[in-house]
């Protein structure tokens, strides 16, 4: 699932993440919206047509994802990088490394429980 695509709300990929948990399917992956050079969505994200999600509030976005998510599904992808010689935003997703520590820091500063709001959660 592409979380940031225009148009859409947070409750909006949230309630979608939910639906996907709750469709019976095993697994899930997210995946961060890149705009890449050469594409029609990088000529609208230059006419200011295409927000892009910062790093905090994708970090923020993933907390209420995980959170709706049942327990036992099998969560494949966090987070994915476009080319880096296309990448043209978010920059930051560029930077694996550092997306993968600054997920891994506030997930335990935040105690993210995956399934912590889910109706199949377990108690």
């Amino acid at each position: 699932m592409i979380l940031g695509l225009p148009g859409e709300s947070r409750e909006d990929m949230v309630e979608t993440v939910r639906y996907v948990g709750e469709s019976g399917a095993d697994g899930i992956k997210l995946q961060l919206l890149h705009v890449l050079e050469g594409t029609d969505l990088a000529q609208d994200y230059r006419a200011g047509k295409v927000p892009v999600l910062s790093l905090e509030e994708y970090l923020l976005l993933l907390e209420d994802c995980l959170a709706v998510l049942p327990p036992e599904m099998v969560i494949h992808r966090l987070t994915g990088d476009g080319a880096k010689a296309k990448l043209l935003a978010p920059l930051w997703s560029g930077d694996k490394k550092r997306v993968l520590n600054a997920m891994q820091q506030q997930f335990a500063r935040d105690g993210v429980r995956q399934g912590s709001r889910c109706s199949s959660a377990y108690p």
